[in-house]
């Protein structure tokens, strides 16, 4: 049987403005590439060995999109991570606190500028 080698989740954007500025001031993300340096409305982002794409969603589809949309990313050390994102404005989700859940992770949440849910968690 063939081996899955990685995964990237491409996450829908209502803004570019603002998911770029969340990404990479707030999150610590690099940008890797764009299809249009004037409009874009499809960007690689880069942390680590993490990759994410977002990609612009129209007809006002965007935030009803992202609201359903989830990604959860496995990290290193959850309480550092969570920490360095804690001294940011506006990036833990309220509900989002650094937790031991049931299931045997410890996670924590934050929500992007068009309603993206991130998790990242380690697992127990």
């Amino acid at each position: 049987m063939a081996a899955l080698l990685k995964g990237i989740p491409v996450l829908p954007v209502e803004d570019f403005n603002a998911a770029l500025s969340f990404y990479k001031d707030k999150l610590g993300f690099s940008e890797t590439f764009r299809d249009n340096n004037d409009a874009p409305g499809y960007v690689g982002l880069k942390r680590d060995d993490v990759e994410l794409h977002l990609t612009g969603v129209g007809g006002g589809l965007a935030r009803t999109v992202a609201e359903q949309t989830m990604a959860r990313f496995l990290v290193g050390d959850v309480e550092k991570l969570y920490a360095e994102y804690e001294k940011q404005d506006n990036v833990i989700h309220p509900n989002g606190k650094l937790q031991q859940k049931p299931w045997g992770t410890r996670e924590f949440g934050v929500l992007d500028p068009s309603g993206v849910c991130l998790t990242f968690y380690r697992d127990a």
